[in-house]
């Protein structure tokens, strides 16, 4: 498997990252308001992870890097 796949996966990510920020802050409105702050701070984590993938293809073990990186964004921002 090539290392520079897991730039196409940060693209997706980051498209996917940006999207869900954007509804969240123009088109969310839940009734508790701290639901508001936890969909932020699930757009932040997931962008930032995003950001560390693009490094995947450098490290010495890409696809654990990658992979780790990966499942912390569907664990972390996807619940």
């Amino acid at each position: 498997m090539d290392p520079s796949m897991w730039h196409k996966i940060a693209a997706v990510s980051g498209v996917a990252a940006v999207a869900l920020g954007s509804y969240g802050a123009h088109a969310f409105k839940p009734q508790n308001p701290t639901y508001k702050q936890v969909w932020h701070t699930a757009s932040l984590y997931h962008l930032v992870h995003t950001a560390a993938l693009l490094a995947a293809p450098i490290t010495k073990r890409p696809h654990i890097f990658g992979g780790l990186l990966t499942a912390g964004i569907i664990t972390f921002s996807g619940s």
